[in-house]
């Protein structure tokens, strides 16, 4: 589980969720990422990509890019919202 400042995190999250607006998938995305950040002890950023064990037992790299099903299907997946929600976190970390 990374260790993060709740507030900040927050803030980010309800970014997110206001860029994505009525895109559904995106929203729910989103809502799973936040959860898997908050239980998952098994994610790691490693300056590039967000390093995650899913419940699947499969071991996922993310950025903009994903190996799950639903992106190579052409959508959102919870993977890249996470990667992307840590990013925009350590972004306004500095």
């Amino acid at each position: 589980m990374m260790n993060v400042d709740a507030g900040r995190m927050q803030a980010v999250i309800q970014e997110a969720f206001d860029k994505v607006g009525s895109s559904r998938r995106w929203q729910t995305a989103i809502a799973k990422a936040k959860q898997q950040l908050e239980t998952n002890p098994y994610i790691h950023f490693d300056g590039v990509a967000l390093l995650i064990l899913s419940d699947s037992n499969e071991i996922y790299r993310a950025n903009g890019s994903c190996q799950c099903k639903a992106f190579a299907n052409g959508q959102p997946c919870w993977h890249r919202a996470a990667a992307r929600l840590v990013q925009l976190y350590i972004e306004k970390s500095h």
